[in-house]
């Protein structure tokens, strides 16, 4: 992907975006989060009263008289102090209660979230238009679809609901409190906090800087991995493991690195946020002894203040990984809309004629986004409705172009192109794609069974009708010789099967469409002469009302073919039935030669 743009939106809009319709559920937990803390703070202050009754000080703040009060009296109280011990008891169990109601509820926001979250970014990738998913890398969709999302909903489920607010409740309740007790102490106990404030504003913006690097370099090991793992057989085709093995490395030290020095970055703004926390926590207890010694304050008074000090302190000191954390939930939010804000492939709008197959090109051009040449310039034929056209060329002469043009994966950029006198930019992509069946050049299977795979673009279809395609492909003595049959996991990506296997379950799922339009896009390439032929006699008996395109390399596939369209250069060189090419010199002759001469020297 490119640089992550900065975002403007606020931390808490798109802590609010992201929760969605569990809004309702933070509210709720922010509710609990006060409550807990309040039974925190009351458990505290029974110790103080403790203490007082210990020196025989009377209570002299709103919150001890009203807890004496509800204990008996302060003289019921210093006959029995078991009673405080009841009391903090009572007040601590209550907050671990409502902590497990926190925690519980925390799970639920965290489940849901994340659910809706990976549903909408994998519904989005399902979405986008072909041109946009070539131009990203697989890895990075990978990376924001899991481990982006998963440290955003990590943030707002856990960090922003749980500490953050934890926090603000815990500081505020805490310095309101000590205000109570003695301006002196309150006041002593947040002396030293701007600096800290100060601090960990400028601080975590270095500790973001160093976490975006460390975030793309990874997503880099996460691209390279999953391109070797489709690449394998290639890799040890040519001995190259050990090649490959390095290159990994190198992305390794790359990323050792970067996540060491964010480490270390990290180490030290929080060492540096400890010793001003400890700082303060001394300077706290320094003044309130020197207050204590004077007679100013009491000895639970002294105890309580060092101990909201502390409270006071250290959640202020965790707010710090909350700003880490932040940083990178920021970051990982960048990298999640960047895919939710491309614009989405709309198959959905246009007309929905009938469509049997009469295609014509006029004049098309097309050249890709980063390119500067037409990889198609000019092109113009006809194909009428049943018929089969072959379409050669050489290597990137723009023969799979056509195909994409066809199936509207790219549009085209200048021209006309039109099925049953419909302009292609008018149908609905639905629609077309219903209409045109496409076997690619480079067949893709599911990690299912046979028959799923077959039924992904047809789930109503009958075993008999599934029969009927596979026999047609030439697979039904493959199907027959399988232990499962139709039932047999195919692996991930086919791994279990042959090239030509693949190829022919491939064929039978297009022809599971009923489509009116075949396409194959040398997908015949991977199966041997003999079975070409077979499967080519049987889509003619079949597919006597069907416009059929083939793309090929072999003469012998396209000389059955009612025309034949030869590209040279993006342009349509030649037209024409097999006799009327081979007896015209150009590149089809050429091509008829060379491969009639390996064919007559092998028989040799």
């Amino acid at each position: 992907m490119k640089k992550i743009e900065k975002k403007h939106k606020s931390i808490f809009n798109i802590v609010l975006e992201t929760m969605g319709e569990e809004k309702n559920k933070m509210f709720l937990f922010i509710f609990l989060t006060m409550l807990m803390v309040i039974f925190n703070l009351l458990t505290n202050f029974v110790n103080k009263i403790f203490l007082d009754s210990l020196k025989n000080d009377k209570p002299s703040m709103f919150i001890d008289k009203a807890l004496v009060k509800m204990l008996g009296g302060f003289d019921n109280l210093h006959k029995n102090l078991w009673l405080a011990a009841i009391v903090a008891i009572a007040f601590g169990l209550s907050s671990c209660f409502i902590n497990i109601i926190r925690r519980k509820l925390e799970g639920s926001i965290n489940a849901k979230v994340g659910y809706r979250n990976q549903l909408d970014l994998f519904n989005k990738v399902q979405r986008l238009p072909y041109s946009t998913l070539k131009k990203m890398k697989n890895g990075d969709i990978l990376q924001t679809v899991t481990r982006d999302e998963e440290t955003l909903r990590r943030f707002v489920a856990r960090d922003m609901t749980r500490s953050l607010f934890y926090t603000v409740f815990m500081v505020l309740f805490s310095f309101i409190i000590l205000a109570f007790i003695n301006i002196k102490i309150a006041l002593s106990s947040i002396a030293l906090l701007p600096f800290l404030f100060i601090y960990n504003f400028f601080g975590i913006k270095e500790v973001r800087r160093r976490y975006d690097y460390v975030d793309e370099s990874e997503a880099e090991i996460t691209a390279k991995i999953e391109e070797n793992i489709q690449a394998i057989r290639v890799v040890k085709a040519y001995n190259n493991e050990q090649y490959e093995i390095n290159d990994f490395d190198n992305y390794l030290k790359d990323y050792k690195s970067k996540f060491f020095f964010y480490r270390k970055r990290c180490a030290v703004f929080f060492t540096i946020c400890d010793i001003i926390c400890f700082s303060q926590i001394a300077l706290t207890t320094i003044i309130g002894i020197i207050l204590c010694s004077i007679g100013d304050i009491s000895i639970g008074t002294l105890s309580i203040s060092i101990q909201f000090s502390g409270m006071l302190v250290w959640p202020i000191r965790n707010l710090s990984s909350v700003l880490s954390n932040m940083a990178q939930a920021i970051t990982s939010y960048a990298r999640m809309e960047r895919i939710r804000n491309e614009e989405l492939e709309d198959i959905d709008s246009g007309i929905t004629p009938n469509l049997d197959g009469d295609i014509e090109f006029k004049n098309v051009k097309f050249k890709y986004d980063d390119g500067t040449n037409f990889v198609l310039d000019g092109v113009s034929f006809k194909i009428k409705n049943g018929e089969t056209i072959a379409i050669m060329g050489k290597t990137g002469s723009g023969k799979s172009t056509i195909v994409n043009l066809l199936s509207a994966l790219f549009p085209y950029t200048e021209g006309s192109i039109t099925i049953n006198n419909y302009e292609l930019k008018d149908i609905q992509k639905k629609h077309l794609r219903e209409h045109v069946g496409l076997v690619l050049q480079e067949p893709f299977l599911f990690s299912k069974t046979i028959a799923s795979n077959l039924k992904i673009v047809n789930p109503d279809i009958t075993e008999e009708e599934m029969f009927n395609s596979i026999k047609i492909a030439s697979l039904d003595q493959t199907i027959n010789d399988l232990k499962d049959g139709l039932n047999t996991y195919v692996g991930e990506r086919g791994v279990s099967l042959s090239g030509g296997q693949k190829q022919r379950i491939s064929i039978a799922r297009t022809l599971v469409t009923k489509a009116p339009v075949l396409i194959f896009d040398d997908s015949l390439s991977a199966v041997d002469t003999e079975t070409d032929i077979k499967i080519r006699q049987a889509l003619k008996q079949r597919a006597k009302d069907k416009t059929t395109i083939i793309v090929t390399h072999r003469v012998s596939t396209a000389k059955d073919a009612d025309h034949i369209i030869i590209l040279e250069n993006g342009k349509v060189s030649e037209f024409g039935t097999h006799q009327e090419l081979v007896n015209k010199p150009g590149l089809y002759q050429r091509i008829y030669e060379i491969q009639n001469r390996i064919v007559w020297g092998d028989l040799c």
